[in-house]
């Protein structure tokens, strides 16, 4: 199969260069040449790939199959491997009747089967069993301790019945159902042919390096997902712990119960399938601690996400015709939902249990960069990955990959932090509108997926995440400081251009200010902010707009006129009318980031929302001196050519200006902004802003004078957000589909 798939690849990348050199040799290569080539190279792997698709498929249906048999089989297995008998009612009438009131108590509206152990002599018990048919083990032991000890009996039966109540009987015998057909389909037969690849007829080194890595891969994978393993089977007991210790009388006796269990014999014992004794005590005492969020939920969500998107982009869009860059940008649209709502539902919960007054690390910075490095390690995992033969992430290297990984973590972290204070915002007006967590939930998710379907693609490539300079002009005798500002406006960060023809940017900035703004216009304090921010917005992007009029009129009196000529035929250099427009527009995203660092670096919980709403009010303002100003200042200060004058931009024209000056200007404030938030995590104590007062009585009074000016500018900035972005689709779309994204 490995044959047959290079071969294949080899005959198509043939094929592919014989295409690009007839092209080249007829002189003209247009965008559709070039697409119609990609086509006929994708067409043409398509085949290479179905053996994998069939592969994936069947060891995918083989693990559901396992898995369904063996949840099914547990009630049956668990019953004649320890033994169990039924409880007669006749034969024992009071104990089948305090577990019935028992049942009733819990809520319940079907009683379980009760089951006897009598071989076990410890004090516990065991739910289990199917949908309809619930089954509860009581231990000999436990049914002894009823005479001796009735309410610790009574506390043992209630906190197995919370498993029936809390329905996670069924995640319970899954999650071990598929944790058995985890190693019975996926590592067993993979360990075998690391160790004896003859099996299938494959030459080979059962110990070579590729072999030793592999092996290494697994048993790292094993043990991380035993431990996701346990650390949902943890959960679920402390939850049970807590319905029981609700129902229980004043005299303590689950506290009993849980104060009589021995340790863990074992220093790995603690990460076994039940809590530590402690653990379960300090639940039973203060239930509450149940919300606080830990970071376990976001490595068993990041590891199984970066091995699926590791594996999947190998062949992602090759199967559907696509792009293979487009592809994984259409994986990383697909993913980073996912891990951006998480991550935004774990920072709601931990604002909602004033969980960092007790963390040494703010959740909002420690929980974004263990996401992401599970994330990243889950990459490392793959089986892409572990059978590569660089061992290096992606195609880049190891410095690329290096680099990628310190975008991505901070990209994480402006998230969260922009997820805390619109959290808290919401917390401190009261109790928040039950749309607030969905909205943010839904930015948090658009952001993230916004943001992955642009870092996978480049992820993947060395010069990724490289700031490119520009040409520069090459006409000139001595073009001087000239050359090198021409080549530094004219320069572009790698993820500036794909943002810039991303569809869903300003539709994910506008929802950065807006969600937030919603969520705390019953905070009387409101008004502030809003108005901080829409000023400084006007202030910077008047700035540029001015700038923008007053470059074409000053840029004739001090460059020669060498400089202002166009470059000669075949040359490399940009026009100089080209340099103007990216000075423009690199003075436009400059007061954006001013706006960005100004709001940012200020006081209130409302400073990720107002420095995003400042940028977009100064991105608009600065495009619109762009348009309005800076082109009839060069039509009236063009002395090259009076009879030429540039054509008025058309609306597609005019959302690309906009967009390279927001997105220039968020980026460029993205890097100061990282220090920021890592200085604020490890100085917490120190920078945490003073609680701002409340009114007597705890209330917020509503906000109703946020009106007049500050609602009609926030409704233009709506307005001319989605109007940009709609304007932006036809670009768009042609950017993604020609190039794929890269």
């Amino acid at each position: 199969m490995v044959e047959r798939f290079e071969r294949r690849t080899a005959e198509c990348g043939a094929a592919f260069e014989d295409a690009v050199a007839r092209l080249a040799a007829e002189g003209t290569i247009t965008d559709a040449d070039r697409a119609a080539v990609q086509r006929e190279f994708r067409a043409c792997l398509r085949p290479a790939f179905a053996g994998q698709y069939v592969g994936a498929a069947a060891g995918l249906g083989t693990l559901t199959v396992v898995t369904t048999i063996g949840y099914l089989a547990h009630p049956q297995w668990l019953i004649h491997r320890r033994r169990l008998r039924r409880i007669d009612s006749t034969a024992a009438p009071a104990l089948v009747g305090e577990l019935d009131q028992l049942y009733r108590e819990a809520g319940l509206t079907r009683a379980p089967r009760w089951l006897l152990a009598p071989r076990r002599r410890t004090t516990g018990g065991q739910a289990f069993g199917l949908p309809g048919r619930r089954c509860v083990q009581l231990d000999a032991g436990l049914v002894l301790l009823r005479r001796t000890d009735p309410p610790a009996f009574r506390a043992v039966v209630r906190h197995e019945l919370a498993h029936l109540r809390n329905r996670d009987v069924d995640l319970t015998y899954l999650t071990m159902a598929v944790w058995w057909a985890f190693l019975a389909v996926a590592i067993l037969p993979r360990l075998v042919l690391a160790l004896f690849p003859g099996l299938l007829g494959v030459p080979g080194e059962p110990l070579g390096r590729t072999t030793l890595r592999t092996l290494a891969a697994l048993l790292v994978m094993t043990v991380l997902v035993y431990g996701v393993r346990n650390a949902l089977l943890r959960i679920r007991e402390r939850h049970a712990d807590a319905f029981a210790a609700g129902h229980t009388t004043s005299d303590g006796a689950l506290a009993r119960v849980l104060g009589r269990l021995p340790p863990p014999r074992r220093w790995y014992g603690r990460w076994g399938t039940h809590p530590l004794p402690a653990d379960r005590l300090r639940t039973v005492r203060d239930p509450t601690t149940l919300l606080v969020p830990a970071y376990g939920v976001l490595v068993a969500a990041g590891l199984p996400a970066g091995a699926l998107t590791a594996d999947l982009s190998v062949t992602a869009g090759l199967r559907f015709g696509l792009d293979a860059r487009l592809g994984i940008a259409l994986l990383g649209l697909f993913v980073g939902p996912w891990l951006g709502g998480l991550l935004a539902v774990t920072l709601w919960q931990n604002v909602a249990a004033r969980a960092d007054e007790a963390r040494r690390v703010p959740m909002w910075f420690g929980g974004p960069v263990v996401l992401a490095a599970a994330f990243l390690a889950g990459t490392l995992l793959s089986l892409q990955q572990v059978t590569s033969a660089t061992g290096l992430p992606g195609i880049g290297g190891l410095d690329s990959w290096l680099v990628a990984a310190a975008v991505l973590a901070a990209g994480a972290v402006l998230l969260g932090a922009w997820v805390d204070a619109a959290a808290r915002a919401a917390d401190a007006g009261g109790r928040p509108s039950r749309w607030t967590p969905p909205a943010t939930v839904a930015t948090a998710a658009l952001v993230a997926g916004t943001a992955l379907m642009v870092w996978l693609p480049l992820s993947r490539l060395s010069y990724g995440f490289a700031f490119s300079p520009g040409t520069g002009p090459a006409t000139g005798p001595d073009p001087g400081w000239y050359a090198a500002t021409a080549a530094i406006v004219g320069g572009q960060l790698g993820p500036a251009t794909h943002f810039v023809f991303h569809p869903l940017t300003l539709p994910a900035l506008a929802l950065l200010w807006l969600v937030p703004v919603l969520a705390a216009r019953r905070r009387a304090d409101v008004t502030a902010p809003l108005r901080r921010a829409i000023l400084v917005g006007l202030g910077t992007g008047a700035v540029a707009a001015v700038a923008a009029a007053a470059l074409p009129v000053l840029a004739p009196r001090v460059l020669p006129v060498g400089v202002r000529s166009e470059p000669p035929s075949g040359t490399a250099g940009e026009p100089y009318v080209t340099v103007l427009g990216n000075t423009v527009i690199a003075v436009g995203s400059l007061a954006v980031a001013v706006a960005v660092l100004v709001l940012a670096f200020g006081r209130g919980r409302l400073r990720p929302a107002g420095s995003v709403l400042a940028a977009v009010v100064s991105g608009l303002l600065a495009t619109g001196g762009y348009v309005m100003l800076g082109v009839p200042a060069y039509c009236l200060a063009d002395v090259t050519d009076p009879g030429w004058c540039l054509p008025v931009p058309s609306a597609v024209e005019i959302s690309r200006v906009a967009h390279w000056i927001i997105v220039q200007g968020v980026l460029l404030a993205a890097v100061p902004l990282v220090g920021f938030v890592i200085a604020a995590a490890a100085l917490r104590p120190d920078v945490r802003p003073a609680e701002e007062a409340r009114p007597a009585g705890g209330e917020i009074r509503s906000a109703r004078h946020v009106r007049g000016p500050t609602v009609a500018v926030l409704a233009a900035v709506l307005v001319a957000t989605a109007w940009l972005a709609w304007e932006m689709l036809p670009l768009a779309g042609e950017y993604w589909r020609v190039t794929g994204g890269g």
